[in-house]
């Protein structure tokens, strides 16, 4: 600021002083508001590089998916095998798209139940015991995916003599969804407000009650969406169940059958020497992608309205 003589009145001096504080507001607002176009330039082109690699990738699945998936028999058909004869012979995908359903039921059946109560019990104990699981459950959701394949193969298909089959691959997929239900679990329960554990221990309700009745409830949104996360995630996995699931051209729900799964044929198709077999796999990456965004976005709006209702 600039020196005030004895000559200025106050009126004067107030002024001036007023003067020059807003001269350096106008510049210090200045200089955030260039900050902040910077920054959100830099954003935006960071969101537009991240962006490019996924349209692509979504115009090539559009692009030579879409015909390979409105061919007349690809979900409702067996696949055939390509011979000199026939040889773009490819059939559909049924026995896939029925195996990917079958284990992933039966992998959610075995994880949701222990994972859910896992992270309930991490959330709500502050023991040795849980930091030690917390530990393992955060180790095991970075663990490499074959891991869990290896894990099915050795345990269940050799140790106890079940051989491949869908409940093999559905143990190995169980195991791959474990960690992230425990995880979310324990985030959304520790998410719920103290205050409602206080109100229902104060009306004499004994812990465990409170934990199934007015915990839960309340972390309903985000453990429902965690488990839709691990479901999306294990239903693209194809190193767990290349190992365990033993594949074959049938239909087959029974949990002791071999059966065949989306990523498994994708696998298959892809090393193909037939044309025909790996134009066929970006028909199935496409309805892949499919099962996925639908989980996805489902996930998200219950989400969303149960959070509005609430």
């Amino acid at each position: 600021m600039s020196d005030i003589t004895e000559l200025d009145t106050p009126a004067e001096v107030g002024h001036q002083m007023r003067e020059e504080i807003r001269q350096i507001s106008v510049r210090v607002r200045a200089r955030r508001q260039l900050r902040s176009r910077i920054m959100v330039t830099l954003c935006a082109v960071a969101l537009a590089i991240t962006a490019v690699p996924l349209v692509l990738l979504m115009y090539q699945l559009f692009r030579r998916g879409l015909p390979v998936v409105l061919h007349a028999g690809f979900f409702t058909q067996l696949p055939q095998t390509p011979s000199l004869i026939a040889p773009n012979a490819t059939g559909g995908v049924s026995n896939a798209i029925l195996g990917s359903l079958v284990l992933t039921v039966y992998a959610a059946i075995m994880a949701i139940p222990v994972g859910v109560l896992a992270g309930v019990y991490l959330a709500e104990s502050d023991s040795k015991l849980a930091a030690v699981l917390r530990v393992v459950a955060q180790t095991m959701a970075g663990a490499p995916s074959i891991l869990m394949g290896l894990f099915a193969f050795a345990f269940v298909v050799r140790a106890l003599h079940v051989g491949f089959s869908a409940i093999a691959g559905s143990f190995a997929l169980a195991v791959l969804m474990l960690p992230v239900i425990v995880i979310s679990s324990e985030i959304a329960v520790r998410g719920v407000p103290s205050t409602l554990r206080e109100a229902g221990l104060a009306l004499g309700a004994k812990p465990h009650m409170v934990s199934l009745k007015i915990v839960l409830p309340a972390a309903v949104t985000g453990i429902v969406t965690g488990i839709i996360l691990a479901i999306s995630r294990a239903i693209g996995e194809t190193a767990p169940v290349l190992l365990v699931i033993g594949g074959g051209y049938i239909n087959s729900w029974k949990p002791l059958n071999p059966v065949s799964a989306l990523p498994l044929l994708i696998f298959e198709d892809a090393k193909s020497e037939w044309p025909s077999l790996r134009t066929e796999v970006w028909g199935i990456a496409l309805v892949l992608v499919a099962f996925v965004f639908v989980l996805s976005l489902s996930a998200r709006i219950w989400a969303s309205r149960k959070q509005q209702a609430r």
